[in-house]
C-alpha cells in the first residue's frame, strides 16, 4: 500500500513505506508509527533511527525522514494529523515530551507491556476512524484521539524522562541539546553563533563536544548537513519553487541556496528535483 504522509486531516495506513525509499520527505502536522514486524532504518537528516518490531515513533512538524536498510519482512501500521489539526494540540502536550521526542525518537515496547497493547488498540482506532472520517463528528472525534494518544505517551514515559537526561554526561547532554536546536532551528538560523549563544559556550566549546561525540564532524557540518536534507525533502514532496523554498529556510535569494546545494551535493537544486520527478513517475507507472 501506498503511504501518503499529509494530504488529508486523517490518514491511517498499513505500509512498508517503500515510497520513502528514494527521496526524503517532509513531514506536515504529526506522524505516528507502530513498527509490527522486521526492522528499518529512517535518517532524519543529521542523524538515524532504528525501527524494530513494537518500536513506536513520533515525527512532528517539520520532520523530514527517509527509509534505509529496510528488511523484506519490514511493515508499520501509521496514522498522522495535518498541520492545522497539529495546531490545535500542540498547545495541550507538555514541551518536556516535545523535548524528549527530539532527543530519543523511538521507544521499543516489551511484547507484554500495557503500552504496547494500548498502542494497538489506538491503531485499531485509527483505522476505524479513517473508515469513519466522513461522519459529522468525526473532526472532533480525530482530534481528541490524537491528544489523548500523545497525553498517553506522555504518562507512560515520564518516567523515564528525567532518568534519561541524567544518564547524558554534561558534554554529550550539551550535544544532545544542539542536535536538537539545528532540528528546531536550521530553517531559520544557519550561523554557528546562534546555537553557541543558546547554550551559553563558545564556538571552540561546541567544536570540542562535537568532536567527542561526532568524531569527524564540526558543528557547522551538521547544520549544513541538515539543511542540505530539508532542501532535498522540499523539493522531493512540495511544489514550492526554488525561490519559496529560499525564502522559507532565509538564504539570501535563489541562487545563494542552488550554489550551496551544488556544493555540498554537485548537482543544482533544479536538476534534483527533475530526477526526482523522473523517478517518482516511474514508481508511479510500476506500482
Amino acid at each position: 500500500m501506498e503511504t501518503t504522509i499529509q494530504t488529508s486531516s486523517f490518514v491511517y495506513a498499513d505500509t512498508d513505506l517503500h515510497n520513502l525509499t528514494s527521496t526524503p520527505m517532509s513531514i506536515s502536522g504529526c506522524v505516528v508509527m507502530l513498527c509490527t514486524q522486521g526492522k528499518a532504518t529512517i535518517v532524519t537528516g543529521i542523524e538515524t533511527l532504528e525501527l524494530v518490531q513494537n518500536a513506536t515513533t513520533m515525527f512532528l512538524n517539520g520532520s523530514s525522514i527517509l527509509l534505509v536498510n529496510a528488511s523484506d519482512d519490514f511493515s508499520v501500521r501509521m496514522w498522522s494529523i495535518s498541520y492545522a489539526l497539529y495546531e490545535e494540540i500542540i498547545p495541550s502536550i507538555p514541551p518536556a515530551f516535545v523535548d524528549f521526542l527530539t532527543k530519543i525518537p523511538a521507544y521499543i515496547h516489551s511484547s507484554e507491556a500495557l503500552s504496547l497493547q494500548f498502542v494497538r488498540v489506538s491503531m485499531d482506532m485509527a483505522q476505524l476512524l479513517y473508515l469513519e472520517r466522513s461522519l459529522q463528528t468525526a473532526s472532533t472525534r480525530i482530534k481528541n484521539f490524537a491528544l489523548n494518544y500523545i497525553l498517553y505517551l506522555f504518562d507512560y514515559i515520564s518516567p523515564f524522562l528525567k532518568s534519561s537526561l541524567n544518564a547524558y554526561v554534561n558534554r554529550e547532554y550539551m550535544y544532545r541539546r544542539f542536535i536538537a536546536d539545528i532540528y528546531n532551528f536550521c530553517e531559520q538560523e544557519h550561523d554557528l553563533q546562534f546555537y553557541a549563544s543558546r547554550l551559553c559556550i563558545s564556538k571552540r566549546y561546541l567544536s570540542q563536544i562535537v568532536r567527542e561525540n561526532a568524531p569527524e564532524q564540526t558543528p557547522k557540518q551538521l547544520i549544513d548537513k541538515q539543511l542540505i536534507f530539508k532542501i532535498k525533502s522540499l523539493l522531493a514532496s512540495t511544489d514550492l519553487t526554488i525561490t519559496q523554498i529560499a525564502d522559507q529556510l532565509h538564504f539570501p535569494d535563489q541562487s545563494y541556496l542552488s550554489r550551496f546545494f551544488k556544493r555540498h551535493t554537485g548537482i543544482y537544486p533544479s536538476e534534483y528535483k527533475k530526477s526526482v520527478k523522473q523517478t517518482q513517475l516511474i514508481s508511479v507507472k510500476g506500482f
